[in-house]
């Protein structure tokens, strides 16, 4: 049975501790699989079979009502505004309620407004505090206000009591504003998804959806409209405005045969746009289900907060009940003095401003990277990249060169110039290879009709083969060739900063294509940048050694690796990463169908989206959205700003709460101070996340 993803928004939900009990929960239904709970999307995620979609469904709502009731189980996501102004309006009257108590000379009458104050700002949390009691479920925050609260009621603190539940509750408020600002962020990403399609039949457009577009259609795009799919530009020329994508303002001008990503605006001018992929493949689709799904691969740190907060808070309750009870058996002091101090620390104790800021410090840190074009899978990859990174391995072509091949000379051996393009283009026409792209994309074609390729066959890192017309023809390095018994006797003068692309027919010689590439413009400066944090540089390619040394011969390079197969790039980056085992982690940055298997193999790995392969995309930790090598010192810089905003907020909120905690014991901080530092120490650390998105 096939299994499905299944996404359901918690509506409502703006607990973090229960959002983690929700999570475990259905993570132990035998069912479901690859289980997620996003606290800062609200959404939660799995994967089960079809057969138990509706059991799953109907379980998590019953998990959820268990533990967190009034939050709503929903298949699609329902916009909410930024304040709810049914709380604030609770809020204000709250407010007057106490404000009028505290100016009400009679006692009796103080105690009314006191009371309707009380249970105005703070029936949510009594009720989720008795509904959880009844289930044996405490060491929320629900617990600890309620029980903190009705201690000071039974020690006539009244005037205290409301502030707390008033205060906390206006801290709830200003928080799901800082929450909601960072969730519009994320969610605008869904406003780039692309409504329609104009297809292309015959000399008649159609309006259609964009998932109905297949690989081969033409889609026509209007000025001011966005390409609905990654594809090749047929006819037409324009200005792209790819900024939405890449994160690069700039527009860039597209032509015939240009590459152009789904989701880029059309400036002026037509294009006609031939479909490469489906849409769930494309760029756009790409982007949004990178960054919605990052919450999934957590980082160390995450991970350690949660289980933090699993024996934190518990731990709080029972030093809590021993500072209640302890003191007075032992020193004959009044039990009222220590229960008023045992509840102080018990508000001051939730760990709300932990559970709540660090994954929105690295939620915020990711929709941040994506806006520049840079796709992280995960918060894990943010971690190793603001940790030591022992070493970088580079793929050659497509990642610190341009890619893009110039076409140098073209040798017919024994066989007539038409005759030849005519093999190798209708070769290389069905092929994804960079060698290919470049060939095609400067070979003149105009007179050359192509021929039918059967049984075609590619050979990562030596070739490709196939059947034109009848006949066997092997394209690829010179080895490739004569390890199929081909003999190549034609001789002739070789420059090492030539790629020389050889080509049989029927077990004979007969012909090259000599290619030259060429490095990127910020390669040096980028790897300048790397060696200046203390990293190592090491290039992996196919390329024959003299052709590869010679082209990175004035590079800050630590070493190079040359004619390596697949298998051979991850032998040599298991080595590497073997030797660096103390000195920190192995980043591998390329961008090709045969660089997949080394990309899964290092501790990150990184590809480009415009050239690479899907296999490659597949594989890596973090897809750039374009060929500037420069954004990995950004994403390193990004990295490192969000784990010092990490650290911050982990220094901030347990300082506050250990120092009240101190002086709630000592008895120099009261309650009005201690739910004044909790909320603050909240609030001030989800703004300090939401700084991320400010860099």
């Amino acid at each position: 049975m096939s299994k499905v993803n299944v996404e359901l928004i918690l509506e409502n939900l703006s607990c973090a501790n229960c959002a983690q009990k929700i999570e475990e929960k259905v993570a132990k239904l035998s069912f479901a699989e690859d289980v997620s709970l996003n606290f800062v999307t609200k959404k939660l995620s799995a994967k089960v079979d079809q057969k138990h979609y509706s059991t799953f469904v109907e379980a998590v709502k019953r998990i959820v009502d268990e533990i967190e009731p009034g939050v709503r189980v929903l298949v699609a996501p329902k916009e909410k505004p930024m304040l709810n102004m049914g709380e604030i309006s609770a809020v204000v009257i709250s407010a007057i309620f106490f404000g009028v108590g505290l100016l009400t000379r009679k006692e009796d009458f103080a105690l009314i407004f006191f009371l309707f104050s009380y249970l105005l700002s703070g029936k949510n949390v009594i009720l989720s505090f008795f509904k959880n009691l009844r289930k044996f479920q405490v060491f929320d925050e629900n617990f600890l206000m309620t029980v903190a609260t009705l201690s000071a009621i039974f020690l006539k603190e009244y005037p205290e009591a409301v502030s707390v539940m008033l205060l906390y509750k206006i801290g709830q408020i200003l928080e799901d504003v800082a929450l909601n600002k960072s969730r519009k962020t994320i969610q605008a990403l869904k406003h780039l998804e692309i409504e329609y399609a104009n297809l292309k039949i015959g000399n008649s457009i159609r309006k259609v959806n964009p998932k109905d577009i297949v690989p081969y259609d033409i889609v026509v795009v209007k000025p001011g409209e966005r390409v609905p799919v990654d594809g090749i530009v047929v006819s037409g020329k324009s200005f792209l405005d790819t900024s939405a994508i890449t994160g690069e303002s700039k527009l860039f001008s597209v032509q015939p045969n240009d590459k152009v990503l789904a989701g880029s605006v059309v400036v002026d001018g037509f294009l006609e746009v031939k479909a490469q992929s489906f849409y769930k493949d494309s760029a756009l689709h790409r982007i949004v289900e990178i960054v919605e799904n990052a919450s999934v691969n957590k980082s160390k740190t995450e991970k350690f907060i949660t289980r933090f907060a699993k024996v934190y808070t518990p731990s709080v309750v029972i030093i809590a009940i021993i500072l209640a009870i302890l003191p007075p058996l032992l020193f004959d002091q009044p039990f009222s003095l220590w229960i008023y101090r045992a509840a102080i620390f018990l508000i001051i104790s939730c760990p709300c401003s932990l559970v709540i800021s660090v994954p929105l410090s690295y939620f915020a840190s990711i929709s941040k990277l994506s806006s520049k074009g840079i796709l992280v899978k995960g918060s894990q990859y943010i971690d190793i990249l603001a940790s030591k990174i022992g070493s970088f391995l580079f793929d050659k072509t497509g990642t610190i060169t341009n890619g893009t091949l110039s076409v140098e000379k073209i040798v017919p051996v024994e066989i007539s110039q038409q005759e030849f393009l005519k093999i190798l283009i209708s070769i290389e026409s069905l092929s994804n290879h960079p060698i290919a792209k470049s060939i095609l994309s400067q070979v003149e074609q105009k007179d050359i009709s192509l021929s039918s390729v059967q049984e075609l066959k590619e050979h990562p890192g030596r070739g490709i083969e196939g059947i034109v017309e009848g006949k066997k023809v092997l394209i690829g390095t010179k080895e490739f060739l004569q390890e199929n018994g081909v003999k190549i006797e034609y001789s002739f003068e070789k420059s090492p900063e030539f790629l020389y692309i050889y080509v049989s027919c029927e077990g004979k010689f007969c012909g090259y294509v000599a290619l030259k590439d060429s490095l990127k413009d910020d390669v040096k400066k980028v790897f300048n940048r790397l060696k200046s944090l203390g990293s190592k540089i090491y290039i992996l390619t196919g390329d024959k050694k003299e052709a590869a040394e010679k082209i990175v011969k004035d590079l800050p390079i630590d070493g190079i690796y040359s004619e390596l197969l697949p298998e051979e790039k991850v032998r040599i980056a298991e080595k590497i990463k073997l030797e660096n085992k103390e000195l920190g982690y192995v980043v591998y940055v390329g961008d090709g169908t045969n660089d997949s298997p080394v990309l899964s193999v290092c501790d990150v790995g990184i590809s480009f989206v415009k050239n690479s392969s899907y296999l490659a995309t597949l594989a890596a930790d973090i897809v750039l959205l374009d060929e500037k090598l420069y954004k990995i010192v950004d994403l390193i810089k990004d990295s490192r700003f969000t784990r010092k905003i990490v650290i911050q907020n982990i220094v901030l909120s347990l300082g506050i709460k250990f120092a009240v905690m101190f002086l709630g014991i000592l008895g120099v901080a009261n309650l009005w101070e201690a739910v004044v530092a909790d909320t603050g120490a909240m609030l001030l650390a989800v703004l300090n996340s939401l700084r991320v998105l400010k860099r």
